[in-house]
């Protein structure tokens, strides 16, 4: 037994998450401007990963707006601390243990790109709704169980849109699905209900 949970992605394969192929299904200019982004938003990315939808949103940010990267892989920021450069408005926070380091409602946004099957059961969710101010957003997208594909994580871990729904309910968030068309995933907008 390997001992790596198979929910995790692999950091050893972080390489796929910034393949040019994934623009034709999973394009980072949707996704950012599904955010709705003014430039003085603070965005938690929960999940960056090696940073692919990090650096786009923070590259619409002006002064006062800010990305906190968050990751339970250090290897994974690391991925993306090499592409930040030195002048940037991206914090790149490890949290092994799904408690992000800042006050409650703090995010104007947080964005969970292919994140929520990963997290089942960890409390995550719970932590994105804490993080969201009363007027923000959380945006979730992430592979849909039984859509048609020969690629990505099997779907035995995944959730259908109908389920997530369900998942951000308990969590005191209200989710919709977002105005988009994606060939494997669904994109919800999730707003705080308390």
């Amino acid at each position: 037994m390997s001992g790596k949970d198979p929910k995790k992605f692999d950091p050893a394969r972080a390489h796929v998450l910034d393949a040019p192929e994934r623009e034709r299904y999973l394009p980072t200019d949707v996704i950012v401007a599904l955010l709705g982004l003014q430039g003085d938003e603070t965005v938690v990315d929960y999940g960056a990963g090696t940073g692919r939808i990090t650096i786009p949103v923070a590259h619409l940010l002006r002064d006062g707006g800010r990305v906190v990267a968050v990751d339970s892989s250090d290897e994974m920021l690391g991925h993306l601390r090499m592409r930040l450069g030195a002048d940037t408005n991206v914090v790149a926070v490890h949290v092994p243990a799904n408690a992000v380091p800042l006050p409650d409602g703090d995010a104007d946004r947080v964005l969970a790109v292919n994140l929520l099957h990963e997290v089942r059961g960890e409390g995550a969710i719970d932590e994105m709704r804490r993080l969201v101010a009363d007027d923000g957003f959380v945006l979730v997208i992430d592979w849909e169980r039984g859509r048609a594909r020969d690629f990505g994580p099997p779907d035995d871990l995944l959730y259908d849109a109908a389920e997530a729904i369900a998942a951000l309910a308990d969590a005191g968030l209200r989710a919709v699905p977002a105005r988009v068309e994606l060939p494997f995933h669904f994109a919800l907008v999730a707003t705080p209900t308390e």
